[in-house]
């Protein structure tokens, strides 16, 4: 597996928010947030802690796990065209 501190992929939101996306443009840091809920683990891209949209790649439950170890993680926004926001995750 990658290790936490080359852990990188680039995915498109799920459930993108429309209200925040539209607060965002290509370069946009956006903060990542892990969600549990029981054993359901959501990865959340935030800007200013409001919820943009979430990660549902490949990578979440690596990720999830790295950030338990403390690592943090951003979201880069790569590309925005109205609802569908593209970003790239790597290390904060």
């Amino acid at each position: 597996g990658d290790s936490c501190e080359t852990l990188s992929q680039q995915t498109t939101l799920n459930s993108p928010v429309k209200a925040v996306l539209s607060q965002v443009k290509k370069g946009t840091v956006l903060e990542v947030s892990v969600n549990k809920t029981g054993k359901a683990v959501t990865i959340e891209a935030l800007l200013n802690g409001q919820v943009a949209g979430t990660i549902t790649s490949s990578i979440i439950q690596r990720l999830a796990e790295c950030m338990e170890k403390g690592y943090q993680y951003v979201a880069e926004v790569v590309d925005v065209q109205g609802g569908a926001c593209r970003v790239q995750i790597r290390v904060k």
